[in-house]
């Protein structure tokens, strides 16, 4: 066996499946072998990829024990001469391994060999090629000059950023997305430290290649695209605190005397940096948000009540009392509060016309209950409608005021219908077709590029048509082009064009548009219940309905008699502890269901859609349909629609 190719798969079947069919397109004379170890990801498509690739050899671990220790598992299994070492969200040309193996065997030196890569908008990579770093190196990466001079021999040595992509070079560390590696020197060194959970292992693994008296190369005769890049989870405060420990057990192990010091201090001096500005960041769209809402909504509130004191209500003097002051406008604040955070405007729903909705609702909730209340705490419908209307504008105007000031978007961007252009044949543009409608993706404009056997394209011409027509999303079946053309694409239609993959395994769409953004995948089967808006609007519903029907509870009860729902209100009133603390949920599926038909877990239900099923129907069949259905198209109104269904025992 010439060539071992390790994967460890993690959560990315789609990916997975892409870098399988790459794989097996390339054209070399020499063997290759491909072993993917799964570190317990909850959805692995072990038995559609094997199906589909049965060469493959498959190592399911039962929990995720890291990436340095899942690779090592790998190459204890591996027979090749060579063992390359490539992440699942890759994709290689043709002639990739071809180019590496005979480079390897004609210089020997080598100890590690890595590779060009393009992220998925068709953009070089700057982490395929590294500098060793050293004190001084890091310095320079943690203050910004290696950004500010990104040629610098000296400033920009992180990412040997003096050094031409285009060219061939020696370097000292290599990316871990793909590392080629003798496999007799892998086993000297001992593969990847297992103190390495997940980041760093790969530049240890460099260094000890050069510590063994062998070179590191970087080429570029070959190219492979990785849809993650670096920058894939800068802003996550995970990621800082895994990278910076994982510097630090290189800077302990690598390092000694002051040099170890000096790089202990730089490394911690970033986590405090980096952890403060993502800390910031998550604050700024997370938690003040809502604070400056509070405060703008209670500020209008009480200009608008001084406002109808002085000129309607009490004009020959007089106020309304602290009652209203206080406990009434702030009731009406927190309706308002809870309205908007169900509705998503603090996470990924910040638009105009959601706040407008979401305050408009609430308002016409809160005075239905204030008919309700006794006539002592009725002050004033206009003063509610006032604020209502009031509160619209002013959350709307200070995030516009947000955004032209800081040039930062505080509104989210209405979802862009794509303009898509279709490259492949007719049957893969049926089971596109039948992919968008599954997903409810409508494009605004679709156009479609035949393309024959051995045909070349014409990329002027391809670059002209997406121009004309305003493409702005590119899918291409991948069994109709090799890689190579869709790499030439890539880069041809440029970071304004996504270009993606249409998979006939699967079938799935897998790309993205950059190396700073996670690579997105979509296929039939995709379930909303995964989403985390989703999963955070339905917490949210849980703990707000709860303590709702708690408070009012006299109003509550009385309304579940009359409906028949009382045996359903206790029951969900025996279980508050468990949906205040997350353990439950009100309406979902059992934890067996998820099992048995593949779907994402929830907590355990307090309603089980499962058991809105007439007894006239095949129950096992309509469950397995119900929840699978349930599962792809959950949102906030069908769950209250349910809850309402389910509740009558």
């Amino acid at each position: 066996m010439d060539l071992s190719v390790v994967i460890v798969n993690y959560n990315v079947k789609e990916f997975l499946t892409q870098c399988l069919e790459s794989i097996y397109r390339s054209q070399t004379r020499f063997t290759i072998e491909v072993i993917v170890v799964d570190n317990a990801s909850s959805d692995s498509g072990q038995d559609e990829i094997l199906k589909a690739f049965p060469q493959v050899r498959w190592i399911a671990n039962t929990e995720n024990v890291g990436f340095g220790r899942a690779n090592n598992q790998g190459f204890e299994a591996a027979s090749g001469t060579y063992t390359l070492i490539l992440n699942p969200d890759t994709v290689v040309q043709e002639d990739t391994f071809e180019v590496c193996l005979d480079y390897l065997k004609t210089h020997p030196e080598v100890g590690g060999l890595g590779i060009k890569g393009i992220d998925g908008a068709g953009q070089f990579l700057p982490e395929s090629k590294r500098g060793l770093p050293t004190p001084l190196t890091a310095l320079w990466k943690i203050t910004g000059l290696s950004r500010i001079f990104p040629k610098s021999p000296t400033f920009a040595r992180y990412h040997m950023g003096h050094l031409d992509p285009n060219t061939n070079h020696k370097v000292d560390i290599l990316v871990g997305c793909f590392m080629m590696v003798p496999s007799a020197l892998l086993a000297e060194v001992g593969g990847f430290d297992p103190r390495y959970f997940m980041y760093g292992e790969d530049i240890d693994l460099s260094y000890e290649l050069l510590k063994s008296g062998h070179e590191n190369h970087y080429i570029s005769d070959s190219q492979i695209i990785h849809y993650k890049g670096e920058s894939t989870k800068r802003g996550s405060l995970n990621y800082v605190r895994m990278f910076y420990q994982a510097m630090i057990i290189f800077a302990k192990k690598q390092f000694s005397g002051s040099s170890a010091l000096a790089y202990t201090l730089l490394i911690y001096l970033g986590i405090y940096l980096r952890a403060g500005l993502a800390l910031l960041a998550r604050l700024t769209k997370s938690a003040a948000t809502p604070v400056i809402d509070v405060l703008l909504l209670a500020l209008t509130l009480d200009q608008l009540k001084i406002y109808w004191e002085l000129n309607h209500r009490f004009i020959n003097g007089g106020s309304y009392p602290d009652t209203y002051t206080y406990y009434v406008q702030g009731s009406y604040i927190v309706f308002w509060l809870l309205a908007l955070g169900l509705s998503g405007v603090y996470t990924r729903n910040a638009r105009p016309a959601v706040i407008a909705r979401a305050m408009a609702i609430a308002t016409l909730v809160i005075g239905f209950f204030y008919g309700l209340l006794p006539e002592a705490l009725r002050f004033s419908r206009a003063l509610l409608l006032l604020g209502g209307l009031g509160g619209i504008a002013v959350l709307i105007i200070w995030r516009s005021l947000m955004g032209l000031l800081t040039g930062k978007h505080f509104f989210t961007r209405p979802v862009q219908r794509p303009r898509m252009l279709y490259i492949g044949s007719d049957s893969g543009k049926n089971t596109l077709q039948r992919l968008l409608a599954e997903n409810g993706i409508i494009p605004a404009f679709f156009s479609h590029e035949t393309v024959l056997e051995h045909q070349t394209l014409d990329l002027e011409q391809l670059a002209a048509k997406t121009k004309l027509y305003g493409i702005n999303e590119c899918v291409v079946e991948s069994t109709a082009l090799p890689a190579s053309s869709l790499m030439r694409i890539m880069t041809a239609l440029g970071p304004k064009t996504s270009v993606k993959s249409l998979l006939s395994q699967g079938p799935f769409i897998v790309g993205s548009n950059s190396s700073l953004n996670q690579g997105e995948a979509y296929g039939l089967g995709q379930f909303n219940v995964a989403n985390g808006n989703y999963r955070r609007q339905k917490r949210l519903l849980d703990i707000s309905l709860t303590l709702l029907i708690i408070v009012l509870l006299p109003l509550s009860m009385s309304v579940a008699i009359l409906s028949g729902r009382a045996k359903g209100l206790r029951h969900w009133l025996s279980n508050t502890e468990k949906l205040l603390q997350g353990k439950a949920t009100l309406i979902s599926y059992s934890s067996d269901q998820a099992e048995k038909n593949q779907l994402p877990s929830l907590p355990p239900p307090i309603f089980d859609i499962a058991t809105g099923i007439p007894e006239v129907l095949n129950v096992s069949q309509s469950v397995s349909t119900l929840v699978i259905n349930y599962a792809k198209e959950a949102d906030l109104k069908s769950d209250l629609r349910q809850l309402w269904q389910l509740s009558k025992f």
